[in-house]
């Protein structure tokens, strides 16, 4: 282990660490440097090594497909609820016989004061009619 060291300039505590594993959990850039200068003074192929070293990812089962998630679902069966509604509500409108409309009665008339008042005094201020105005005077 110690000309092994010394070749490769790795610390001796390291190259025993990978050599028990304790590397093999965090594959990271320092642990494959050392996989990869050990494997090249052993006169291995340090690609070969280095991908023994990294575990494959084991593949997460796929979750079965189930159908449209249940929001979904219950939001298309609202709206199609409303629907029919709406549907329902116009046919009933639709089918109805027409009413006759009931009479508007007139709006009420209001006289105006001032105009009552001239109205009643007119008849006393107002002289009378000329001859030639008349109708008897033909």
């Amino acid at each position: 282990m110690d000309e092994l060291a010394a070749v490769t300039r790795i610390p001796r505590r390291s190259i025993e660490r990978l050599e028990a594993g304790d590397f093999d959990a965090q594959p990271d850039g320092f642990a494959r440097g050392f996989v990869r200068a050990v494997a090249t003074a052993l006169g291995l192929d340090p690609d070969d090594a280095v991908s023994r070293m990294l575990v494959e990812p084991k593949a997460e089962p796929q979750p079965e497909y189930t159908g449209p998630p249940l929001g979904r679902l219950v939001l298309v069966l609202a709206g199609a609820a409303l629907l029919v509604l709406v549907a329902a509500v116009w046919l009933a409108l639709a089918s109805r016989p027409d009413e006759p409309a009931e009479p508007v009665a007139p709006p009420p008339i209001r006289r105006d004061a001032v105009r009552s008042l001239a109205d009643e005094v007119a008849p006393e201020a107002t002289p009378p009619p000329a001859a030639s105005e008349s109708p008897d005077a033909d």
